[in-house]
This record gives structure tokens, C-alpha cells and sequence, in this order.
């Protein structure tokens, strides 16, 4: 793009961060019976986020490998800034296997040491630089590598995105004790309050009651649960707010929860009340239900929310 006759730079990676916020964490592949797939809930979110007109930095780590420059052909093909994109000369771009389930719909086999797990430090970010938001889950921080990247991160990030992920056995109560303090939104599905609720000792048998507990114990500002087929509810400003799922004809549930993650993201960005972020992403992620997989291959198949939201990217 030229400015006033001349070609514009794109800004660094830092002042990519300050300005629209940062989406740390995996980068890889599903492999489901019928293909590969790209994937991992970071990369599903920022892809969302910079469809909906924003713009954050993605921070991952591939390895030195075929699925790795497919990885980073795609972010160039949806006009994503791949310079986050950090490439790992001894681990392989991070492989999932996932499992048709009858009951859960599908489940994951997640393998040990891939390159996600080795995210580095940027080169060229200083102590001083500044996060408008930082989202992550908690797969990536398995590893003492990304896990010292991110703990260097949260201190410089104004608010925190966190979308639990509990992939067993990738996670442990000391890792939950690190990351949920003073989270500004917490993320995680019905079964993952239930394993909290056993893990920490949540006070109440009601979902209610253990979600104030959890606020109140972490300082927590919001708290989003997804419920698949029966919606999703949201703790927010000391009121317990709900809203049914849409009805439509699932073809998987790969990556809807990141889809529901973005435009949450994307509804604090622009000031919408928790009852429309609520109807919002429930919308994108029956939307992303009703295709193969965590992301769309037709970019327009975002435009008709582009236009309901009043959205210009």
C-alpha cells in the first residue's frame, strides 16, 4: 500500500502488539480421519480477530518443515502479519491427532516437544514495550521455553485473555495457581468448571456459585462458559447473564470455542455490553459448527456478520 507516493512500512512487531494486542501460544496441525487441517486456538483466534478488522500480533513457533511453511503461506493468503511466526531449527510444527468421539464429538492426542513449545523471546522487543491485551490458553505453557516467554509478557500486557484448554495431561493445579490470578476474562467450557470446581475446591454445587467463588479467589473480572448445544452464560459486573446456542446443522465442533473467544475479544475492543458479545460469538461459533473443521475456507464466509455488526475491516 503507498502513502502520499510512497510504499508504507508495516509497523513493527511491538507497536503491532501495543496498538491491537497479542495472540500467544500454538500453532499446528489436526489430523482427522478425512485430512489435515491448520489449527490451534491461538492461531484459529487471531485468524477470526483480523476478519473482524483487527489486528493483533500472533506470537508462535513452527518448525523448519513442510507444515510449518504452509502455516505461514496461509497467514500470508488472509493478509496476516507472519513476522511472529518464529521457525524452529530441531522441533516439528505441532501435530494433534483428533478422534471422532460419540459422546464429546471428537477428543485430541496431543504429542509432546513440538516447536510451539520453544516460543522464544522477540529479538527485537524491548523491556519497555507495551500490550494493549494478551490472549492465551494454557497448552503452550507446558514447557519451561514458552512458559518463560509468556511470564515475561504478562507484565508488560494490560489485560489478560485467558482460554483454559484443559488437555490432559498438559496441565497441573500449580500451572492453574500461575495463570488465573487477575485474569480479565477467564474462558472454559462446562467440563472445565467442573474440573476446577474439583481441582480447587469451588464452594456451591451450582454453577453460579462456583464461578463467584473463582472470581472472587483469582480477581477475575469475567468469567465465559460454552456449553455446547445448550449455549453458553457469562459472569460479568456481579450479574449472571445466558444465551441459548443457535440451532444448526453440525458438521463438527473443531475450534467453535475460538471462534466464541474472538468475537468476545473483538466485543471488549468496541465497547459492545456483554448481552452482544453473548449473542455474537454464540453466532460465529454455530457458524463455524455448521462447517469442516476450525476455519473457513472462503473468506466470505465472514461477511454477513461483517455487515450485521456494523463492522468495516
Amino acid at each position: 500500500m503507498k502513502v502520499g507516493g510512497q510504499l508504507a512500512r508495516a509497523p513493527s512487531i511491538a507497536a503491532r502488539a501495543r496498538r491491537e494486542g497479542l495472540i500467544f501460544g500454538e500453532c499446528l496441525f489436526d489430523h482427522f480421519p478425512d485430512g489435515d487441517r491448520v489449527g490451534g486456538a491461538p492461531l484459529n483466534v487471531a485468524r477470526h480477530l483480523w476478519a473482524l478488522g483487527h489486528h493483533p500480533l500472533l506470537l508462535s513457533r513452527v518448525g523448519q518443515d513442510g507444515e510449518g511453511a504452509r502455516i505461514r503461506d496461509l497467514l500470508h493468503t488472509w493478509g496476516m502479519d507472519a513476522r511472529g511466526l518464529q521457525e524452529d531449527p530441531r522441533y516439528p510444527t505441532g501435530s494433534v491427532e483428533v478422534v471422532p468421539d460419540p459422546v464429546l464429538g471428537h477428543h485430541f492426542r496431543i504429542l509432546p516437544r513440538q516447536a510451539y513449545d520453544h516460543i522464544a523471546w522477540p529479538a527485537e522487543w524491548s523491556a519497555s514495550s507495551r500490550i494493549v491485551f494478551l490472549y492465551h490458553g494454557t497448552l503452550a505453557l507446558r514447557e519451561a521455553g514458552s512458559r518463560s516467554t509468556w511470564e515475561r509478557l504478562t507484565g508488560q500486557s494490560a489485560w489478560r485473555f485467558v482460554d483454559l484448554n484443559l488437555r490432559a495431561p498438559w496441565w497441573t493445579s500449580d500451572l492453574l495457581a500461575t495463570v488465573l490470578p487477575g485474569t480479565r476474562v477467564l474462558k472454559l467450557n462446562a467440563d472445565e468448571l467442573e474440573t476446577l470446581a474439583q481441582v480447587l475446591s469451588l464452594q456451591g454445587g451450582e454453577r453460579q456459585s462456583r464461578v463467584a467463588d473463582l472470581v472472587q479467589r483469582f480477581a477475575i473480572g469475567e468469567v465465559v462458559i460454552t456449553h455446547g448445544a445448550e449455549g453458553a452464560a457469562a459472569w460479568a459486573g456481579g450479574r449472571w447473564q445466558e444465551c441459548p446456542a443457535p440451532v444448526v446443522k453440525i458438521q463438527d465442533t473443531v475450534g467453535a470455542g475460538d471462534a466464541f473467544a474472538a468475537v468476545w475479544i473483538a466485543g471488549i475492543l468496541r465497547g459492545w455490553p456483554v448481552d452482544l458479545r453473548l449473542a455474537r460469538a454464540q453466532a460465529l461459533a454455530a457458524a463455524i459448527c455448521a462447517i469442516r473443521g476450525a476455519l473457513p475456507s472462503d473468506p466470505a464466509f465472514y461477511f454477513p456478520f461483517l455487515g450485521d455488526w456494523g463492522i468495516h475491516p
